[in-house]
């Protein structure tokens, strides 16, 4: 009889964000055959009628429960959303109807207050994967100390701890002295046979949340405004959304690159893949990546990527595969797009495709998270 293993993550495919956290949705759908898979993902929602909705689904291998809740307003709202949190975790487990033999935590700690009851309550050990880029960018030491001490109380607790990247589990150590092991996300490609729109314009592509202070897409913008000057049949796709979208879309009104850059908010994950596909190079302009899941999807599809040295894609970029950048840096990144527009073609995708499957593929992958999980089963 197979494990039951119930997923908490901290992000996950909503109805407010479509792209959000599509990678652990993936990954427990990896783990299906081998273990009973159910996953309990809870959203504040402020345009929500009721206090709680549940949304279930049991396809593509998984038990899903979604819950959305209302969210509160005024001076207590932190307390109150924590509170309605909790519940709805609460709600959501007796809806599952199951036993749980292991909880997997994902991205702590709001997640993981389940977690903690059911290994108070019933024994039911949990483990921790950290993907978060605040102990990169310094937000975990800015966090207030009460915020602090509940991660550690949630990582002391943990049976065992991951981190999505080698530079992620050196700063996760540094900032909160816990240990961990690495287990990458794994990289999907779908081969799709799909015909392009006849175009003369080289497509580039880049994927990311709207968050400037993280991806620097305005300085994507920026650059890739002086580079079309010199070279004219350059298009811009940007997929994605967030608190920065507004700013975005402003900028490329404000340099009149409307038609030079098309803005596709938010995609399904399919959709992204599909782009990945169509694309003719990739470029992520981030000032931190944990792991850098979209570089590694693009070599996956055969496409060369341009990337700032921002963590964790350095760990699989090289110059066979990649022009590599300092972040913030404008000019840096204009003479990039230019250089790779003439040197794209030189590039071998099946290469490019073979390395990323090899590192990164779903068997190996797989067989890192079944020992995960099995050493606690023994």
């Amino acid at each position: 009889m197979k494990k039951s293993i119930l997923f908490l993550p901290r992000w996950y495919p909503n109805k407010t964000d479509v792209q959000l956290g599509t990678f652990i949705r993936q990954q427990a759908i990896l783990l299906k055959d081998e273990f009973d898979i159910s996953v309990i993902y809870v959203q504040a929602d402020s345009t929500a009628k009721q206090k709680f909705e549940f949304i279930e689904n049991k396809k593509e291998g998984i038990h899903e429960i979604i819950v959305y809740f209302k969210e509160g307003t005024g001076p207590f709202k932190k307390l109150i959303n924590l509170n309605r949190y909790k519940k709805a975790q609460q709600l959501a487990y007796k809806k599952l109807n199951r036993k749980v033999d292991l909880c997997h935590v994902q991205v702590p700690y709001r997640s993981a207050p389940l977690a903690l009851y059911l290994k108070r309550k019933q024994q039911v050990e949990f483990v921790v994967t950290e993907h978060w880029s605040g102990y990169l960018t310094g937000d975990f030491q800015k966090k207030n100390k009460l915020d602090q001490k509940l991660y550690k109380t949630v990582l002391k607790k943990a049976a065992t701890i991951s981190c999505v990247s080698e530079l992620l589990q050196k700063k996760f150590k540094e900032n909160t002295g816990f240990d961990s092991v690495v287990i990458p996300n794994f990289i999907e490609h779908f081969p799709m046979d799909v015909e392009s729109e006849p175009t003369n314009k080289l497509q580039l592509l880049s994927v990311s949340d709207m968050i400037d202070t993280v991806k620097n897409i305005s300085g994507l913008i920026k650059a890739f405004s002086d580079a079309i000057k010199i070279n004219p049949n350059l298009h811009l796709t940007l997929i994605g959304g967030g608190p920065d979208e507004e700013k975005i879309l402003d900028l490329i009104t404000e340099l009149q690159l409307q038609q030079q850059i098309s803005f596709r908010g938010r995609q399904p994950h399919i959709s992204v893949l599909t782009e990945m596909n169509s694309c003719h190079f990739y470029i992520c302009n981030s000032n931190f990546e944990t792991f850098g899941m979209t570089v590694a999807e693009a070599l996956r599809a055969g496409k060369p990527v341009i990337s700032t040295k921002c963590g964790g894609p350095e760990e699989f970029l090289n110059s066979n595969n990649s022009i590599l950048i300092n972040p913030k840096n404008n000019e840096e990144l204009k003479s990039a797009i230019l250089k790779m527009a003439t040197e794209f073609q030189n590039y071998n995708s099946e290469n490019l495709a073979t390395e990323i499957e090899n590192r990164f593929g779903k068997n190996t992958i797989k067989q890192k998270l079944i020992s995960f999980y099995q050493a606690l089963f023994k």
